[in-house]
């Protein structure tokens, strides 16, 4: 095996090894900081100070994320380095920028900072600093991951494959797992170049709740609940003919349903799939995918999270920006904006909070958000 080979092969089993949950974590921190209205704060040395530039402008131009690299700004770098330290730089310039929880720290590293081995000791002062003021840290570091991966709310360790590319391996992933991050469905926002001109290739589609949009939900006490058979399922009056439009369109249709019933042992599964069975029959529907666990199961696909959203752009091939999603509860919305669709929200008049971000639009009928749908296109 020539030189090339051997690094390319290694290349391969740091993919194969790569924690992909770590990742997921990451995303999902990165997402709530949008969210809050917080920035992230890219901190890097050496190589993966280039890598922190590189990574602001991709945070910033397609995830919609305002992010910084202090190491961006050489006088002020140079300035404090001469007049306070090396060691200092990080955490003083966090400081002036009055970092705060809201804000969430990124560090790329190979070591990910040591004082006991004098290795970039600026980051540890950094995050020191960052977990005073309760702001999240995460990171993609090599080796042990260093003095990021003790103290970070998410981190991902490059595996060392072989100890004498420690460097241009861990330097090389920063940049291929924050390339994920970014163009992954929870953060994109923006459509890059070449992808944005093939995607006329991708299909769009309306996503829609289930119980209170397509089937009649069960009210008591201002909040509703789902229909416990399919004896008590009704399809909501116009349903299918409001569905039809939307294939008429161009959309795909695919149902996204919450069904924590099952996690709280009140509900079978299998009268859950005779019901999307009927539904399936009766209704233009695409696809169903439903999630079966409760809050406290801390899942990725239980609405306001977007997982299944972005399960069903995997399965489908879809441009979640030119996506719909149509729901009743503010668990919809969320899920929808998370995920970068368009949202409209179906007042039902439930006694349950508002979303946190208001929808596109609002009706009382599922007939007039498929009509304003179509006026959108």
């Amino acid at each position: 095996m020539n030189f090339a080979q051997q690094f390319l092969t290694e290349a391969q089993q740091i993919i194969e090894n790569l924690n992909v949950d770590d990742i997921e974590k990451m995303v999902a921190i990165l997402s709530e900081t949008r969210s809050a209205g917080g920035r992230v704060i890219v901190l890097g040395v050496g190589g993966s100070a280039a890598n922190a530039s590189h990574a602001v402008n991709d945070l910033r131009k397609i995830a919609g994320i305002e992010a910084y690299a202090p190491t961006d700004n050489v006088s002020e770098l140079t300035a404090r380095t001469n007049d306070e330290g090396w060691e200092a730089v990080f955490s003083a310039w966090l400081r002036t920028s009055r970092l705060c929880k809201r804000d969430t720290v990124l560090v790329l590293s190979v070591g990910g900072g040591s004082i006991e081995r004098n290795v970039s000791p600026n980051l540890v002062f950094a995050l020191q600093y960052a977990k005073s003021v309760s702001a999240k840290i995460v990171g993609i570091v090599g080796r042990d991951g260093g003095y990021t991966a003790k103290v970070a709310d998410a981190c991902v360790t490059v595996p060392v494959v072989n100890s004498s590319h420690i460097t241009p391996h861990s330097e090389s992933f920063q940049a291929v797992v924050w390339h994920l991050m970014v163009s992954h469905p929870a953060l994109k926002h923006a459509e890059t170049k070449w992808e944005a001109a093939v995607a006329t290739s991708k299909a769009k589609a309306v996503f829609l709740d289930r119980d209170g949009v397509i089937v009649e939900a069960i009210v008591r006490a201002g909040k509703p609940y789902p229909p416990r058979s399919l004896k008590e399922m009704t399809v909501v009056g116009g349903a299918r003919e409001a569905l039809l439009n939307l294939k008429g369109m161009g959309f795909q249709v695919i149902v996204i349903t919450n069904q924590p019933d099952v996690a709280r042992g009140t509900q079978q599964p299998s009268e859950i799939e005779r019901m999307h069975a009927v539904l399936r029959e009766k209704l233009p529907i695409d696809d169903i995918l439903a999630c079966y666990h409760d809050d406290r199961d801390g899942c990725s696909c239980r609405k306001p999270k977007p997982g299944l959203l972005i399960e069903a752009c995997s399965r489908h091939t879809l441009d979640l920006g030119s996506s719909f999603l149509i729901g009743d509860r503010w668990r919809d919305i969320e899920a929808g904006h998370a995920a970068g669709c368009s949202t409209v929200l179906l007042d039902r008049g439930y006694m349950e909070p508002a979303p946190v971000h208001p929808p596109n639009a609002r009706f009382a009928s599922l007939c007039d958000a498929v009509a304003w749908i179509g006026n959108q296109i």
